[in-house]
């Protein structure tokens, strides 16, 4: 009776120190798919200001461009280069 109480707490011991792994095994497993969703958010997110980033260069680098600055000059002002026919459309 002795050795099959000694086994008893033995087995007993291995269980709890089973739930108590398998209890942490999913709480990584959750906090891994959290920041796998956060670094594909983080990622999105760079890449989204990278583009902006480039677009940001090359208007920067355009604008001792003559033609930048006539389509800015249009598009912005209205102002219509000669030779041309400026139309006004009312509402």
């Amino acid at each position: 009776m002795g050795l099959c109480k000694r086994w008893l707490w033995v087995v007993i011991f291995c269980l709890g120190v089973a739930f108590v792994y398998s209890q942490s095994m999913k709480k990584k497993r959750s906090s891994l798919v959290e920041c796998a969703h956060l670094l594909t958010e983080i990622e999105k997110t760079r890449a989204e200001l990278s583009k902006e980033k480039e677009q940001l260069h090359l208007k920067i680098a355009s604008q001792a461009d003559p033609a930048w600055i006539e389509m800015i000059l249009m598009r912005d002002l209205g102002v219509v280069p000669e030779g041309y026919l400026k139309v006004y459309f009312k509402k």
